[in-house]
This record gives C-alpha cells, structure tokens and sequence, in this order.
C-alpha cells in the first residue's frame, strides 16, 4: 500500500523525530511512504490565531498537494 504522509508543520518544526518514527513504522509494516515535498502549512496555527481567512487558503493549498493521494 502506498502511503502519503503529511507531517503538519507543527510536527516538523517541534518535534521531527515523530515524523520520521511514523514513516519508519510505516516502512517496516511494508507501505511504500511518499512524503510530498510540495506539502506546507495546513493552516492550524493561523486558524487557532483567529486568521480564518490566511488559514483556509493554507488549507486549500494542503488539500489540494493531496488531491490525488490514494
């Protein structure tokens, strides 16, 4: 099975290890783990800042990097 991890920004910046601890888990139950390098924000800290507008774009970006995930 493919598997198209998204690592929010939050999770990259503070703590990377979990990021790469879930492919590494992933990898080791046979999945073949695509990490999509185009992938940003998906807009949580400016959504939970009050910045609806900035979050739904980032939000729209994210969604669509994933659009053709399996």
């Amino acid at each position: 099975m493919r598997v198209s991890l998204f690592v929010p920004c939050f999770v990259d910046q503070l703590t990377p290890k979990v990021g790469l601890a879930t492919a590494k888990v992933l990898k080791k139950l046979g999945h073949d783990v695509e990490f999509r390098a185009s992938q940003t924000c998906c807009g949580q800290p400016s959504f939970n800042s009050g910045q609806w507008d900035v979050a739904r774009e980032a939000a729209i970006r994210a969604l669509t990097v994933f659009r053709s995930a399996e």
